[in-house]
């Protein structure tokens, strides 16, 4: 059997850290030992990065694949379906569905970029989430894997505590997750793996295998320290996860104020209408995430040809950012009147044509 070398990226400059596959198991190497001539490398990416999707295509070459599968998972998306990456796994489950992954572009192009610089031109790009087994939630260090369903899900551990306990629940989570030594695990369930999902597919193939060097493997500093994408910076979903976010988010918080006012009716803002009970004017507290992303997707699900393209939460400021595309110049402003009927401020940004659509920006909350 072909020993098989995993790492993944460094952060921050750091040494690339590797492990192997042997007789015994899986061997971590010291760092700065050399890889043989040819060898097989894996090299993990977060799965905060990519977001997965099952869906139900066949082809008969792999070109034709990807091209449905991007069709498939096209309105789950909260990108331009241009703007985004798809990779197919290799094999269909039992019920005959795929995993499809999606990745931006530009990531794409960067790890791509990475692995240039550092003469690994041959290694494989495996989303993390792609190996975890049925039934596992373990945890990573700086983020968490576990099955929702049939379809695997990753959790950021810099997430606000009640969006992570909320994805938790949505997936089924009974109990705290597990820490593991990130890359000796992720490679023990990879060599478990038939065959491995790589988003090297389509324009970024793979080329031959080629020889593999670890001389040039410590990547310039500030090179690296431009791929670390933090919560409070930016966060890309997709449509399909933002959705059963909002969903689990309301209906805890519909719990919460049933508990905390027996015997009364249960709003339909309880948000808004938890401030009433306690006599807080709405701007008197920055709304949470909770408030400002259920507002907004509940507003864009009643306005026809309003897709969302971009979120993003500023936590410290309790201000949610988007940008969202309208079938018409003037659309912005029913958008607004929606997300205001629940007691949240909005204010418009820019409203622009791109590519012949209809693109604005729009703040809701902020700290008054």
């Amino acid at each position: 059997m072909r020993t098989r070398y995993y790492t993944e990226f460094p952060q921050d400059g750091a040494d690339w850290q590797f492990a192997r596959s042997g007789p015994s198991g899986i061997e971590r190497l010291e760092s700065g030992a050399a890889l043989p001539s040819g060898a097989e490398l894996i090299i993990f990416v977060p799965g905060t990065e990519v977001s997965a999707h099952r869906v139900r295509a066949t082809a008969r070459r792999p070109a034709e694949l990807m091209r449905m599968a991007t069709f498939a998972i096209e309105d789950d998306l909260a990108v331009p379906v241009e703007s985004v990456h798809v990779a197919v796994a290799p094999e269909p489950d039992a019920d005959g569905t795929r995993l499809v992954y999606s990745v931006s572009q530009t990531l794409m192009g960067t790890w791509m970029d990475r692995i240039a610089a550092a003469g690994l031109s041959a290694a494989r790009l495996v989303p993390d989430l792609s190996v975890l087994p049925a039934g596992q939630h373990v945890d990573l260090g700086t983020h968490q894997l576990l099955a929702a369903g049939n379809t695997p899900l990753a959790i950021d551990n810099h997430w606000p505590s009640d969006v992570m306990a909320a994805l938790q629940r949505e997936a089924g989570a009974s109990a705290a997750p597990h820490p593991v030594d990130r890359l000796s695990q992720l490679a023990e369930w990879a060599e478990a793996q038939p065959r491995l999902t790589d988003l090297r597919q389509g324009g970024y193939a793979r080329p031959s295998e080629s020889p593999l060097s670890l001389r040039q493997f410590r990547l310039p500093a500030a090179l690296a320290a431009g791929l670390l994408v933090a919560w409070s910076a930016q966060a890309a979903w997709s449509v399909h996860a933002m959705n059963q976010l909002t969903q689990a988010l309301n209906a805890e918080t519909q719990r919460l104020y049933a508990a905390a006012f027996p015997g009364t009716s249960v709003s339909a803002n309880p948000a808004a209408a938890l401030r009433t009970q306690a006599g807080t004017p709405s701007g008197a507290s920055a709304p949470s995430f909770q408030q400002t992303s259920a507002a907004l997707y509940g507003a864009i699900a009643g306005l026809d040809g309003t897709t969302l393209v971009s979120v993003r939460y500023d936590r410290a400021m309790g201000e949610l950012r988007a940008t969202l595309t309208y079938p018409a110049f003037g659309a912005d402003l029913d958008l607004k009147q929606a997300v205001e009927e629940t007691g949240l401020r909005v204010n418009l940004g820019d409203t622009r044509l791109e590519d012949g659509r209809v693109v604005g920006d729009l703040a809701i909350g902020g700290v008054s």
